[in-house]
């Protein structure tokens, strides 16, 4: 009977000491055969589509999970060393650095270019969208009506001078989000509208939970996050007190990030390895992920959440994960000139 290992990946923080990996802690069980998974997404508790995996196919699989950087510097200091076999990472940007980098092989697979958009796959299969995730604004919604704040822009706006909360710079998101709109839109355009947030003295905060919290309590009045954190918050908690705006509109659309898998190139099990992402890449297994999650999936056909679902369909401003790979140093830099940190 296959068997699964999962090995939390709390413990790979503080990786890099004068440039070399330290203190990093891994399994000691398991089987050589079994096929290995650094996965950013093992903390979400998606622990049933590899168990169901490994009871179909009879390959058992071992998990290492931890934050989405850690395991790309770790999967890149590994090199061809490296035991991991599949990368499961969110955020566009560390799927960019993993292609940049060569970690990640190319697979053609019919199944995946059906269940996978075009948009959301690298053009030479090195890696495939799971799942989309919308970066957006939120409103108190006992205190901000429907209609009055419409645009990222908006978050600039005077009336919310002491009234914004956002979570801290260095956050991958939000720096994803910057490079996006950078490549977009250009630096100066990106500047004038951060230096605007930044004018209505936000409340910095450590994570998205917290800037819902502060949202939902009367910290604050509007806030920016993922949309899948007030999924949660909403299975909770159907009255709590926050509601998405679906950013821009009229313009380009609302921001939307994702994660996705891909098979690493080291990799000395390539067959199990592509069995794998086409399992957890068709679109039952990425309503399994979205489902957990209240994420959205990357094949349109996926539906949301009923928590999600209660705020409507949007228009997605479209993913450019190369343009805003190329624009991360720039967003970083951008962020520390106006001062979000």
């Amino acid at each position: 009977m296959s068997k699964r290992t999962l090995v939390l990946g709390s413990a790979l923080i503080a990786l890099l000491v004068a440039g070399a990996f330290v203190g990093i802690v891994i399994a000691t069980s398991g089987d050589d055969d079994d096929l290995v998974v650094y996965s950013a997404r093992s903390h979400y508790g998606e622990e049933k589509p590899f168990e169901t995996f490994d009871e179909r196919e009879g390959i058992s699989t071992r998990i290492f999970g931890g934050e989405a950087p850690e395991l790309y510097e770790r999967l890149r200091s590994e090199g061809d060393e490296t035991d991991a076999d599949v990368l499961v990472t969110v955020d566009a940007a560390n799927l960019w650095r993993a292609e940049q980098a060569g970690l990640l092989r190319s697979i053609r697979s019919a199944a995946l270019e059906r269940s996978v958009p075009a948009s959301l796959r690298d053009p030479k299969g090195r890696w495939y969208g799971l799942t989309v995730r919308a970066r957006t604004i939120m409103r108190a919604s006992r205190r901000v009506r429907p209609g009055e704040i419409a645009t990222y822009d908006d978050l600039g706006d005077p009336r919310w001078k002491g009234r914004l909360c956002l979570r801290s710079g260095t956050s991958d998101y939000n720096i994803s989000f910057v490079a996006d709109r950078i490549a977009k839109d250009g630096e100066p355009a990106t500047r004038r509208m951060l230096e605007r947030w930044m004018t209505n003295d936000p409340t910095i905060l450590g994570s998205d939970v917290d800037v819902l919290h502060a949202l939902n309590e009367g910290s604050c009045d509007v806030g920016l996050t993922n949309s899948y954190y007030l999924g949660r918050e909403l299975e909770e908690d159907p009255d709590f007190g926050v509601a998405p705006v679906w950013a821009d509109q009229q313009g380009r659309g609302t921001h939307v990030n994702l994660s996705g898998i891909g098979v690493v190139a080291a990799t000395d099990k390539p067959r199990q390895a592509r069995q794998l992402v086409e399992y957890l890449g068709s679109a039952e297994q990425q309503q399994v992920l979205a489902d957990n999650n209240h994420e959205l999936g990357a094949d349109p056909d996926v539906e949301p959440t009923a928590e999600v679902a209660r705020f409507g369909s949007f228009k997605r401003d479209p993913i450019d994960v190369a343009g805003a790979g190329r624009h991360l140093d720039d967003a970083v830099r951008l962020m520390n000139q106006v001062g979000w940190d």
